[in-house]
């Protein structure tokens, strides 16, 4: 069994190794409608983007976006968020599957992406960057069957976030008992149902912040579901590296 694996291997390596041009390969990655593929450097730099990236990015071609980190396309709050996690990747050789991170290129968006990276090598086996996918969130009523029965509950979350949802609820409009539904949202989402509320509510607060001057940070805490203030800035710092009123004033026109 051992030997049959290696010849497996071995021949899959051989194969791989004679590909000299990977247009092709790109042709088959613009043709995925709703997933964004890219591939980046050591440094952060994209190398690749699919049609879906460049899309992302707001640009017309993968020539705009060669060279250039996600600071040249996003807010800063959001390119920290995917530096960090890119070098997280770069660092320990270790993938990163279905994470939950802010929706680029939309800076006051309530949506989420769940975003894959996974570590390149050379032939040496040294890592030299990073590939990943990602797709929104809400699109998860098309997604693939790995997300099966949480499609609904995933809905519930970005459209009722201010209400205040139970986790045995949102199992119930799953279909599945509260442990299922527990477990079957971390292996999906790498995360807690909680966790993940938290982070839709604290992105539509992004959004009120930036366009509702008139509201105080503390009825914009109230509106997205938190009912207290020192939670909601705690829990806002926590995710978005900085303060609602430092978010605020970054955002005002």
């Amino acid at each position: 069994m051992y030997d049959l694996l290696m010849n497996t291997l071995q021949f899959q390596k051989m194969f791989l190794n004679r590909i000299g041009d990977f247009h092709s390969l790109s042709q088959l990655l613009n043709l995925l409608p709703d997933v964004a593929f890219f591939m980046k450097d050591r440094e952060s730099r994209f190398v690749m983007n699919n049609q879906r990236g460049c899309a992302v990015c707001g640009v017309d071609s993968e020539e705009e976006t060669v060279g250039k980190t996600d600071y040249d396309f996003f807010p800063p709050e959001q390119a920290r968020v995917y530096h960090e996690s890119d070098q997280a990747v770069l660092e320990t050789g270790e993938p990163m599957i279905n994470a939950l991170e802010p929706s680029p290129g939309k800076e006051n968006s309530s949506r989420l992406i769940v975003c894959s990276k996974v570590p390149v090598r050379d032939k040496n086996g040294t890592i030299i960057g990073i590939a990943g996918i990602h797709r929104v969130v809400d699109g998860l009523r098309d997604a693939p069957k790995i997300h099966g029965h949480l499609s609904k509950a995933v809905d519930i979350m970005h459209k009722r976030f201010s209400e205040n949802l139970k986790t045995p609820d949102l199992a119930k409009e799953a279909g599945l008992s509260p442990s299922q539904f527990d477990r079957q949202f971390r292996r999906v989402f790498r995360t807690t149902p909680r966790e993940y509320l938290l982070r839709v509510r604290i992105h539509a607060a992004c959004r009120l912040l930036a366009e509702s001057h008139e509201l105080s940070i503390s009825i914009i805490a109230t509106n997205v579901g938190f009912y207290d203030h020192s939670h909601f800035s705690r829990i806002f710092r926590r995710i978005m590296g900085i303060t609602p009123g430092e978010y605020r004033k970054r955002h005002t026109l």
